[in-house]
């Protein structure tokens, strides 16, 4: 048998008939193994004491390696311990997490979820839990937060999504109890939220101009006219702060932060904006002069203000999504807009614009910046224009019609 010092982790087991195996086992080299995967490993059978030595020399020095690369900021607070809670808290920290892949409002989004996940099944532990405890948990988290309220079936979603995703990052460290849940999850399919019907219209978006001009909120103005009349999301208007990055090029630092955005003044040339949208990458470029909601008010700002972010908030900083968010509603309702109308449906209010003055769907999927012309038609809303054209048509088609 090898010296503990020339194979560290070293253990042997004794079977039933007598013969005796080699494992590795991490909690024999340190105490707190930081969640690494391969905790007890059986070694090959028939090895000589080099042999032996020389796998728990490996197994020894893969973990040592794991435990290095959390040192300092990056140094996980959560031991994998069976549970969801555990599982979500090392999802958020492992460094080779898709969690610090993503960007900051997606990663927000995230943590929405997980806080779901956490708060009413955390203490549950993977291998305990049953496909017929998810589809409860579904319905318990899409029900309505107290009565009288609506349900809430895009919570149920993103969060029965979100526990898909911590699963198959619990089986890719190694924990097999969650890759055997993950694949039973994998045919099972749960009710998705029906797609948003609202739209702002164009009353509505002149309404809300001319109510933020009258409270001197100018850049809201600004951000809303460049949803309505670009068809853009609202990330392209206000762009995002995220983590300090010193080397983003055309971004403003602040702090230990760092903004980035399209939409800004010195990408104005000509009048003319060119970007690569958020979402989709995909490049495109809009005449700013085409668009009579958006280019006064373009026009009516100084030139000395022509700097950066075109849509500012405090401190003369690009806008913060949250005090967009918020301000938004504050006009919103001044201008007798209900809540049920939110920012993002200015785009498609936009494109419902655009179908009713007779745009081409081509057109209008490419304003949109769609790749797939499929996806088009969710932007346009049921409007009673085509309607009323539908019921126009069918009249004129019976017997006894007047002839137009």
């Amino acid at each position: 048998m090898p010296p503990r010092s020339d194979a560290p982790g070293l253990k042997w087991r004794t079977r039933t008939d007598g013969r005796r195996t080699a494992y590795w086992v991490a909690s024999q080299v340190c105490r707190d193994c930081k969640g690494y995967p391969d905790r007890t490993v059986r070694l090959a059978e028939g090895l000589t004491e080099e042999q032996v030595a020389a796998a728990c020399r490996d197994h020894t020095e893969r973990l040592r390696e794991w435990i290095a690369t959390f040192s300092g900021s990056d140094r996980p607070l959560t031991v994998y311990d069976g549970t969801i809670t555990s599982l979500s808290r090392l999802f958020q920290e492992h460094p080779d997490s898709s969690f610090r892949e993503v960007k900051t409002n997606t990663r927000k989004s995230y943590g929405d979820s997980l806080k779901v996940i956490e708060a009413t099944v955390g203490s549950r532990v993977v291998p305990g839990i049953t496909v017929l405890d998810i589809k409860r948990w579904f319905r318990n988290w899409g029900a309505p937060a107290e009565a009288g309220k609506p349900p809430r079936p895009k919570r149920a979603h993103d969060a029965v999504s979100m526990l898909r995703q911590l699963l198959r990052f619990g089986h890719a460290l190694g924990y097999d109890e969650c890759g055997t849940l993950a694949e039973r999850l994998k045919n099972l399919r749960f009710q998705r939220p029906g797609a948003r019907e609202e739209e702002m219209g164009l009353g509505q978006a002149v309404a809300f101009i001319a109510k933020a001009l009258e409270l001197g909120e100018r850049d809201m103005a600004i951000g809303v006219a460049a949803q309505f009349e670009l068809m853009l999301r609202q990330k392209d208007i206000i762009g995002e702060w995220g983590p300090a990055n010193p080397e983003a090029a055309d971004a403003v630092h602040h702090g230990d932060e760092t903004w980035t955005g399209a939409f800004r003044w010195e990408n104005l040339p000509g009048w003319r904006l060119r970007l690569r949208t958020s979402k989709t990458k995909a490049r495109t470029v809009f005449d700013l002069q085409s668009y009579p909601l958006l280019f006064p008010l373009l026009e009516s700002v100084p030139h000395d203000e022509r700097v950066g972010a075109i849509v500012k908030g405090e401190h003369g900083l690009p806008v913060r999504e949250r005090s967009y968010r918020k301000w938004y509603r504050q006009i919103a309702r001044a201008a007798g807009i209900p809540d049920s109308v939110w920012s993002m449906d200015s785009r498609a209010g936009g494109a419902t614009e655009a179908f009713e003055a007779g745009a081409d769907i081509r057109a209008i999927a490419a304003h949109l910046t769609h790749s797939n012309l499929s996806t088009t038609p969710r932007y346009i809303r049921k409007t009673e224009k085509q309607t009323a054209e539908v019921a126009r048509l069918r009249a004129g088609s019976r017997p006894g019609a007047p002839k137009e």
